[in-house]
């Protein structure tokens, strides 16, 4: 099988610390923001004692206004109109239920600086089709489902007052100190909730009020500065700000820490001596209305902390290797893109480059116009003394969001003071270190279950939680909430000339489907196979497992012709495939001693685009197991029918004039700004052929013209095979976060629609387009007696914990054998299909049958996983596109 069979995302956060600026732009030392809690300084324990005020380390910002797009003057409408994005869109008659009239602005007229929420930034776009009035579907058995979602019970009726806060002069960056500084005035600032620049307080104070302060640590005169912003009723958007903020301060009160976004428990961390790392348990929490009614989503979390510093890291890097520049470029490899973890603050950042040519005697200027070094910095502001003042510095650029909050420099932080969070790919290519952590990370439903439940218990079962909660007028449900699913029919897999019916609980049908016929099986009459000398008995090996079973299949095999290499260099594979590829040749095989990227690539790159022929990598510890090597080479077998265009097995596709279409994107790891957009399509009425094209984009008018071309030659390969256009078009979008929907709908969505029309004169199909979402928090468990267990593969949710303002739902496709099952969120932004509903989602769940790399369900529509692949491999690989012979052909599998 492919060494490269599979992605490896990282997870991405970055600190929020607040950009030391003077009259002009200065340099910053490297962690100048407060945190909660720290892992090396002490802090005060969340629940020590009953105290009003409320803190939030991480800011939390709103999603970025969108705007609808207009027409021009003399502009011709397009045709079937974009969907209406509303920027402040009103939720209906549900949230009208719930909060008794809700305004889309707060009451009074907004004064200075100051936080605003409208509701598309809180819910995101009203993207519902008009002719969708109930999204519900009716097929199917019914499951009795648990969610993790804690109902607000209560509606509050207070009016709250909204001040920001200034400091004068401008000295205090860390949110922890600014709280102690407000805190000094409990007796006035009583019952309040701050977030480090934001405060909300049941207390009339006027439009502007000054406290004289004393700075925590120095006892300076400080004066800090009140400007009311607003007049907040419950029926605010700012409200959901609030919820947030007061759900944080419910899990300090439950003795946890926050560490990045997250809160995470100290109490009960586990250390894994041997890899030098700490795993912190916690929760993430969100809080947002879910079908008219206000609900906490809260989910497990688990933090990853590296004992090892990167000053440690670096130390052995330089150890390793004797020539200066060698370590430096294997430490910047290693090291950019890396999350890190200042130890003094409990804050992230994410490694952007390292600063070989300074150190910490670096001397940056502060407000005050005085200069300090890094040393004399934390020494004075940390009481850390910093050992080595010869090491670099690392640079973490701030993001959009930190230049839309005003920070326009970067951050320089000491590898002395900062420990890698999660783990690296070193790691995670350790079978042995991966299968311990999943002991702990892979939690099974029922863990996972009492944990949640036990936080609830928690939350009501502790007097500073209710007493603080009573404050707000607020009361939280004692359970999960729970509701019922549906489990649509399975499906009937068609082989050639057999049915095969699967186990619904399982959706796997690897046994019964080994050696059937396959619906279109290709021929290999002219192959190579390449390999080292030394690895010549499992080459042949190979070879005489793949003609075994390759023709129960269908496919005449004939024996290849056996390259024999001296030795496994990236060039001597080379020169034997100039050497013997041709035009006739089918298909090439490398037999590989190892998964080296450079050579990986290297292949991948000539039989891609030199000289494009269908290929196979295949690792030699994946066919050097004997009593396993004819189960691997009937995946193998699989596959390269795939890759030559055949279509193994299908499943039953009502409509025969339907194209389904996905989408996905993937960072190119070399093209500094640009992304890989894969396009991937169906071309024949069954869905089991499809059609491939990439688009490398820096912009968004790259991705509009690049897609529009992508559709025109789908289109028209579609109506080279079936002498006819489709007359229904769902595009199945991937890789859209929440953020990004209205950019999505208002940009990309009228360019399809106007491509279209351009095809052929007269050509209107009926199009859908739907957001596929994999990263999400919600999870769902089905009852078994007094336990709980994973939904089965086909359960749907389209009610209770989805988006009023949406035509959502949520499919749980996939067999999860290891820990908790996570579903994935659909959302359909456009639909002129007059597809019910029911049919939608039961043509969603059919399309997830279809991914020829695995004879089972998947979690995603087969063309969304073979978009992800595809631009996986251009990303990683080939970095340009690929011969377009190829697009016919699943080659990247």
């Amino acid at each position: 099988m492919s060494t490269q069979d599979s992605g490896v995302g990282r997870a991405r956060g970055r600190g929020r610390a607040q950009l030391l600026l003077g009259a002009r732009e200065t340099q910053r030392p490297g962690d100048i923001g407060g945190a909660l809690a720290a892992v090396v300084s002490p802090a005060q324990p969340a629940g020590a004692g009953p105290s009003p005020s409320i803190s939030l380390s991480t800011t939390v910002s709103p999603s970025s206004a969108t705007t609808t797009t207009e027409v021009k003057p003399g502009e011709k409408p397009r045709r079937g109109g974009a969907p209406v994005v509303f920027q402040q869109a009103p939720r209906g008659k549900g949230i009208e239920h719930l909060m008794g009239g809700l305004e889309i602005t707060p009451k009074g007229t907004p004064i200075g600086r100051g936080r605003e929420y409208t509701y598309a930034q809180v819910h995101g776009p009203h993207t519902r089709p008009e002719h969708i009035i109930d999204k519900r579907g009716t097929g199917g058995d019914p499951i009795e489902l648990v969610a993790n979602y804690i109902k607000i019970l209560s509606r509050p009726e207070w009016e709250l007052f909204q001040y920001h806060i200034d400091f004068r002069p401008d000295i205090v960056e860390q949110r922890k100190m600014r709280r102690e500084i407000v805190n000094q005035h409990q007796g006035v600032l009583k019952d309040v909730a701050f977030d480090g620049t934001t405060m909300y307080s049941f207390i009339d104070m006027g439009d502007e009020r000054i406290f004289e302060c004393r700075h925590p640590h120095t006892g300076e005169r400080i004066e800090m500065v009140l400007k009311k912003t607003s007049v907040n009723a419950p029926d605010s958007p700012n409200f959901f700000h609030l919820a947030n903020l007061i759900v944080r301060k419910l899990l300090e009160f439950s003795n946890l820490k926050l560490i990045g976004r997250n809160y995470y428990s100290f109490d009960q961390k586990i250390d894994l001596e041997r890899y030098r790392l700490t795993l912190f348990p916690g929760f993430m929490t969100n809080v947002n209305v879910y079908e008219s009614q206000l609900m906490i989503n809260v989910d497990l979390s688990h933090k990853v902390l590296n004992k090892t510093t990167v000053y440690e890291r670096l130390q052995n890097i330089f150890t390793q290797f004797n020539d200066y520049r060698k370590s430096q470029d294997v430490a910047t490899k290693e090291l950019v893109g890396q999350i890190v973890l200042t130890t003094y603050n409990s804050k992230t950042y994410k490694i952007d480059e390292i600063d070989w040519d300074n150190s910490p005697t670096f001397k940056f200027t502060k407000r005050d116009g005085t200069e300090q070094t890094f040393l004399e910095y934390y020494e004075e502001r940390y009481q850390i003394k910093i050992e080595d003042a010869t090491q670099p510095l690392l640079i973490s650029k701030p993001s959009k969001r930190d230049r839309r909050a005003g920070m326009t420099g970067p951050l320089k932080l000491i590898p002395e003071l900062c420990c890698v969070t999660g783990i690296s790919d070193i790691m995670r290519s350790d079978f042995a270190f991966m299968k311990e952590m999943s002991n702990y990370t892979h939690v099974d439903p029922n863990t996972r279950f009492a944990r949640l439940n036990g936080l609830v218990n928690d939350m009501q079962g502790n007097p500073e939680i209710q007493k603080y909660l009573d404050t707000w007028e607020i009361k939280l449900a004692d359970r999960l909430i729970d509701f019922e699913g549906r489990i649509v029919q399975a499906e009937d897999i068609l082989y050639a000339d057999r049915v095969v019916k699967y186990k619904f609980e399982d959706a796997d049908w690897s046994r019964e489907g080994r050696n059937l016929r396959h619906i279109s099986a290709k021929s290999l009459t002219k192959w190579l196979v390449l390999f080292p000398a030394r690895e010549v008995e499992l080459a042949e090996a190979l070879v005489d497992a793949l003609g075994q079973v390759c023709t129960p299949f269908g496919m005449q095999c004939q024996y290849p012709e056996m390259v024999q290499l001296p030795n496994d260099r990236p060039e001597t594979y080379l020169d034997a495939l100039t050497t013997k590829v041709s035009k006739s040749t089918n298909l090439v095989v490398c037999v590989l001693t190892n998964n080296r990227k450079d050579r990986y690539d290297a292949l991948k790159k000539y039989l891609c685009l030199d000289n494009p022929v269908p290929s196979q990598m295949v690792l030699t510890k994946t066919i050097s197991r004997r009593q396993q090597l004819m189960s691997v080479a009937t995946k193998i077998g699989i596959q390269l029918n795939a890759k030559l265009g055949g279509e193994i097995w299908g499943v039953a596709i009502p409509t025969k004039t339907l194209m389904v279409i996905g989408m996905d994107s993937y960072h190119d790891s070399k093209r500094k700004g640009a992304s890989v957009g894969a396009f991937v399509a169906s071309i024949n009425p069954s869905c089991t052929r499809f059609y491939s094209r990439i688009i490398y984009q820096r912009t968004a008018q790259e991705l509009m013209d690049g897609l529009q071309q992508c559709m025109k030659d789908a289109l028209q390969e579609y109506h080279n095979v079936n002498n006819a256009l489709p007359d229904k078009i769902i595009l199945y979008r991937d890789g859209v976060s929440d953020g990004q929907l209205a950019v999505v709908a208002e940009h990309e969505l009228p360019q399809i629609v106007d491509s279209l029309s351009k095809i052929r004169d007269g050509y209107e199909p009926k199009l859908a387009v739907v957001i596929v979402k994999k990263r999400g928090n919600a999870r769902f468990f089905a009852r078994s007696g007094r336990s709980v267990v994973n939904p089965p593969p086909g359960t749907v949710i389209d009610h209770t914990v989805t988006n009023a303002d949406w035509y959502d739902f949520y499919l749980i496709s996939q067999c999860a054998r290891q820990g908790t099952v996570a579903p994935t969120h659909y959302n359909v932004i456009w639909d002129r299909t007059n597809l019910k509903v029911d049919h939608m989602q039961r043509l969603t769940f059919k399309l997830c049958h279809l991914y020829y790399n695995w004879p089972g369900t998947i979690r995603v529509p087969a063309v969304c996983q073979y978009a992800h692949k595809l631009a996986f491999l251009v990303g990683q690989s080939l970095h340009q596109d690929f011969h377009h012979s190829l697009a016919d052909k699943l080659f990247y599998l």
